[in-house]
């Protein structure tokens, strides 16, 4: 039997499940994060410096590498590791969104960090050809490679610091 009681109820209850869809389906869902900088100097400083330990980290365990006390498989896993770091620090110097006058000194930093991602990169490569087996003449080109594309990145960052306002 049906009650008035029973159909309130159902009524309320759909009621609700309407409403809850329609609020689901005007309010936006993928509000993109965002971030006010007001001290780009600081900023930036920030940013070097997070890169800086990412390097330094990485020149350890790529110096591992080469002298086969870290495996190829697990430099592997921290490069990839890295690689995604210096992205989202890529993406935080893209959306800082900096004034006329720090633009080109973040332009040239972004650009050291897509060169570290560069060498980043390349060290996965090695560390995959290494444990595929090697010559070590192979070695010795596939590590100048890589170390100049440390030494651009590093020049991209000097070219940074001197163009700070």
């Amino acid at each position: 039997m049906v009650t008035r009681k029973g159909i309130l109820v159902t009524a309320v209850i759909l009621a609700t499940i309407g409403a809850a869809s329609f609020v689901v389906w005007v309010v936006p869902q993928n509000r993109g994060s965002s971030f006010v900088v007001s001290d780009y100097k600081s900023e930036l400083e920030s940013i070097k410096e997070r890169h800086v330990l990412v390097a330094t980290e990485m020149a350890s365990d790529f110096k591992e590498l080469l002298d086969k006390t870290m495996s190829p498989d697990d430099f592997i896993g921290k490069a990839q590791i890295s690689s995604t770091q210096i992205t989202s620090l890529i993406t935080e110097l893209i959306e800082s969104n900096p004034p006329v006058e720090w633009r080109e000194s973040y332009l040239n930093y972004d650009e050291s960090l897509e060169k570290y991602n560069e060498y980043l990169t390349e060290t996965i490569s090695l560390a995959k050809r290494i444990k595929g087996g090697m010559s070590p003449a192979d070695l010795n080109d596939e590590i100048s490679k890589i170390d100049s594309l440390k030494k651009e990145s590093d020049s991209l960052v000097i070219k940074s610091n001197e163009t700070h306002p």
